[in-house]
């Protein structure tokens, strides 16, 4: 007889019952239909075996059953049906001829209710004793998963009900799976391991979980039961055998909580805080934040800097309160930021002092009258020229010859284009007139006073903060050694900036193109400019057969072996340091290269494990124990007191992990109004119980800030050191059809939220990044540039600023992405600098690319291009590896969860975007 088990809304519980062995029928053969439609689908249709409907052989069924059973009914309404069981073998499971989109497509049985009901049908051999059928296009209602609560074999047998089955008057009928048609397979197997898995989650979840609880103690969970189960074994060897299962059980999260839906203990069940964390039928884990804000707020310095660009009239200017606004001054004072003019003060031009004979001394900012030579290059000059004097020089006929440094204003930078608060502050640049035409005491028009990083910013003299970098267009907090330029300072020689056992790299060339090879200084020899250094080959490029024979693959293109070989080189040849750190052989078989030497040379960091050694059979690699006593270990990548960070629009928190992995800041704060975003936040956070996650506006965080108001999700002035923002890129996509639209100067709109949080919060570092056509000029707006307008705001307060594309496959990405990044540094810190280039496209297959010009014509942030050790990453090389997912119509993966699509399209859909030509 057959085995019994409670039926609970279609979920039994109960021991594994044995598979009915499959037996050899001459009479079935298999047709070959194409490999993603059922071989009913009409055109292929080559059914293996006459059909026979389904009512008559469930009615033969009933009659074997009782004949088997000799079982007599009983006239009794309050029993229970009787459980009928019937095997199901070279089935399929398809979408019915009546879905209006995939009629006939195959699918895997886990997608019956997700992430709604389907309507889905079976072909397949029906048996019952001696009785066989083949039967076609039947609707199931239901499936059934056994083995839940099992402790000891972790298999689980999977049944279907039909609709007409269930609704029999007088059996509970099922039907068992046995094994499926040749090419229903790949999808039975899917849906084996999803519900194999299914059964450990629910069983595990009999006390409370939550997606954390399956980083690693699942798995511990799992082995402690089922470690020495070969079933079990093999089921986790399909699943690369990994630890974390988060991803996978947020990947079929809408089926197991399908399947908790279903069982007995299901309010226990789906009290666990699991199904709101990964999203489950909508619910959510963080409470959204409602706000009545309609507009973009900003504080009224970066209002008044912002309301008159094309969006600005989205742009609502919000005052802090009292409270606020000292613990704002308060922070600026620490900081070293300088006190702002009075409301009621009234700016006047500074004066000019005409000398009247007296001379020129070093330390004067003289003026003096663009020539008409000047004045063409520099268009619309009717200003004066400012120049600090360095040096001075009298010549035979009592004048003076004067050596400056340009003093710039802000409309003779990159700042040209933006509104600026200060008419008179100036920048000292560094660009002298060494090089240039000679100026004379005569050429100058009178002397203004200036103030040097005042503390309180006045408003009838001239004051310098900042010193602008011309070859950067950046802005760095003024110092007495810029007062010097570079032709005037004491040239040190190359050679003085590197150290014996210190790794570096030698430019040299292969294959005609300049590269970037890592060495080790061995020797300095300072009065020939001689450098000697030891050779560090890299296994795969160098050595790839003897790595073959020292049974190493996957060698990873940052691994380099120490030579005996020595050179002595040009120090001008040295381009920069790196960064070698030794792995030993057990780490470095077991995978467990340390983060960042793990990223295949981004960051320049490179790893070393073996040496070449030279014996009678010839060369030979060996592993080190340790490195040579000279040669110096590349330190672990972070600090012990990280920045408190601040995320702006942060999305799902991919640029926060990369800031992070880097190793000077800790997040604590995040903010994006994205359900999914926030959760895929939270889902990656390290310590997401000690991540603020404010699922809202963030105009509704800033007012809220603003206000004063003391809540958990909210951080306080002084309690956030760094800032990173990536605002809405819509606004500024080169793909955007109507940049006017109300939703579009929306999103541009929060390009000003960045500086309005910089400026509440003060922080000591921040980043921004968006799309490059950000830096472009809108038609009709020639006057404006978002980007000058954001760094015009940012300096106005104090910051320093630098601004730069960055590319991706000049880091170690396939992908052909760009971005203008935007760093800010509080007065006196180390400003954030572009990060060396590590992988490089050949010049002519990269477009020319520029953030702008200056007012004197020249281009500024500039793409730049030099050489670097590794070539860029092609798209085939990155995607090596990958698992075959066919035309991905299986929708599961399993080894790699995610490996699905997020959507679907109809034959129809494909077919309209196909190339005509």
């Amino acid at each position: 007889m057959l085995n019994t088990c409670d039926t609970i809304k279609g979920k039994r519980r109960g021991k594994k019952r044995k598979t009915a062995a499959a037996e050899s029928d001459p009479a079935i053969s298999h047709s070959q239909p194409s490999a993603d439609f059922a071989r009913c689908y009409p055109a292929h249709c080559k059914p293996p075996s006459p059909a026979t409907p389904e009512v008559e052989t469930l009615r033969q069924f009933k009659a074997e059953w009782k004949r088997k059973t000799r079982g007599i009914p009983i006239d009794d309404t309050k029993r229970p049906k009787e459980l009928l069981i019937v095997d199901l073998r070279d089935f399929e499971v398809y979408c019915s001829s009546h879905c209006e989109r995939r009629a006939y497509e195959l699918t895997s049985l886990h997608f019956l209710e997700v992430p709604m009901a389907k309507k889905l049908c079976f072909d397949g051999f029906v048996r019952l004793g001696k009785a066989r059928y083949y039967i076609q296009g039947v609707p199931i209602q239901d499936s059934s998963v056994e083995g839940y609560g099992d402790e000891e074999n972790p298999n689980v047998v999977t049944y279907v009900r039909s609709e007409l089955a269930a609704h029999d008057p007088e059996y509970d009928i099922w039907y068992r799976l046995n094994e499926p048609s040749p090419h229903y397979k790949r999808f039975h197997d899917a849906f084996l391991w999803v519900a194999q898995m299914g059964k450990h989650v629910i069983d595990y979840m009999q006390s409370p979980r939550s997606l954390d609880s399956f980083r690693t103690d699942f798995h511990l969970w799992l082995m402690r039961r089922f470690a020495r189960d070969l079933d079990f074994q093999r089921w986790h060897t399909t699943f690369r055998n990994q630890v974390d299962f988060r991803v996978a059980v947020n990947a079929y999260i809408e089926y197991f909580y399908h399947q908790a839906y279903n069982l007995p203990n299901h309010k226990l069940l789906l009290a666990q805080p699991l199904w709101s964390e990964c999203m489950a039928k909508g619910m959510t884990a963080i409470k959204p934040r409602e706000s009545a804000v309609k507009y973009t707020l900003a504080t009224p310095e970066v209002h008044a800097c912002f309301k008159h660009m094309y969006f600005g009239k989205q742009i609502q200017e919000k005052r802090p309160t009292t409270k606020v606004h000292m613990q704002q001054e308060q922070r600026k004072r620490r900081l070293g930021f300088a006190k702002g003019p009075l409301p009621t003060s009234v700016a006047r031009p500074p004066d000019c002092q005409p000398y009247a004979g007296s001379p020129v001394r070093v330390g004067d900012v003289v003026a003096l009258v663009p020539d008409t030579t000047d004045a063409s290059v520099w268009r619309d000059t009717n200003w004066d020229w400012l120049a600090y004097v360095q040096g001075t020089e009298t010549l035979e006929n009592g004048t003076q010859r004067l050596a400056v440094l340009w003093i710039y204003r802000h409309h003779e930078t990159n700042l040209s284009k933006a509104k600026y608060p200060f008419a008179n502050e100036v920048f000292l640049s560094d660009n002298c007139n060494c090089t240039d035409g000679e100026l004379r005491s005569t050429d100058i028009k009178g002397k203004y006073d200036i103030d040097w990083s005042p503390s309180v910013v006045g408003t009838n003299r001239f004051f310098v903060r900042q010193t602008y970098i011309t070859q950067e267009s950046s802005f760095v907090s003024v110092t007495e050694e810029h007062k010097t330029c570079m032709c005037k300072k004491e040239n040190s020689s190359p050679i003085d900036n590197y150290r014996p056992g210190e790794t570096v790299y030698l430019r040299k060339s292969l294959q005609k193109e300049e590269i970037l090879d890592p060495v080790v200084v061995y020797k300095i020899y300072e009065l020939k400019g001689l450098v000697l250094v030891r050779k560090l080959s890299r296994l795969g490029r160098d050595y790839a057969t003897l790595a073959e024979k020292a049974h190493r693959s996957n060698v990873p293109p940052n691994e380099v072996v120490l030579t005996n070989q020595y050179e002595e080189v040009d120090v001008t040849r040295i381009q920069r340091r790196c960064f070698v750190r030794h792995v030993s052989r057990s780490d470095l078989l077991a995978g467990q290269v340390p983060f960042p030497y793990n990223l295949e040379g981004a960051g320049d960091l490179w790893i070393i494990s073996m040496r070449l050694t030279l014996g009678r059979g010839g060369q030979n690699l060996e592993f080190l124990h340790a490195l040579p006593p000279i040669m110096k270990q590349s330190p672990d990548i972070g600090w012990v007191k990280k920045l408190r960070g601040l995320s702006l629009f942060s999305g799902g928190g991919s640029l926060d992990r990369g800031l992070e992995d880097g190793g000077a800041v800790k997040f604590q704060t995040a903010v994006d109004s994205s359900a999914n975003a926030i959760h895929t936040h939270r889902a990656n956070a390290r310590n997401a119980e000690k991540l603020r996650l404010y699922f809202g506006s963030v105009d509704a965080l800033l007012d809220t800030a603003l206000d004063g108001k003391s809540l958990k999700l909210v951080a306080q002035v002084g309690e956030v050191e760094f800032i990173a923002a990536g605002s809405p890129c819509p606004g500024f996509s080169a793909l955007q059809p109507d940049y006017k639209n109300l939703k579009s100067l929306k999103n541009a709109s929060h390009i000003s939220t960045f500086c309005s949080f910089v400026d509440l919060y003060r922080p000591l570092y921040g980043i921004l990044e968006n799309v490059v056509n950000m830096a472009s000029t809108r038609t009709g707006h020639e006057n404006e540039n978002v980007l000058s307008q954001v760094v015009a705001c940012l300096v106005s307060m104090g910051y320093q600023v630098n601004q730069y594309i960055m590319d991706a496959w000049s880091y170690g990405s396939a992908q052909q992405r760009s971005r203008l990044i935007i760093t800010i540094a509080a007065p006196g810190l180390t400003p954030m600098t572009q990060q060396w280039h590590t992988h490089s496209r050949p010049y002519e297959e990269t477009s020319g690319k520029s953030l702008g010009k200056l007012p004197n014509g020249e281009r500024f942030g500039e793409r730049e291009h030099y050489p670097t050790p590794f070539p860029y990453v092609h798209a085939s090389t990155a995607s090596f590896g990958l698992p075959e997912i066919g035309n991905s119509i299986v929708q599961t993966c399993v080894p790699y969860p995610d490996h699905r699509n997020t959507s679907r399209n109809s034959l129809l859909d494909v077919v309209t975007r196909m190339p005509r030509d």
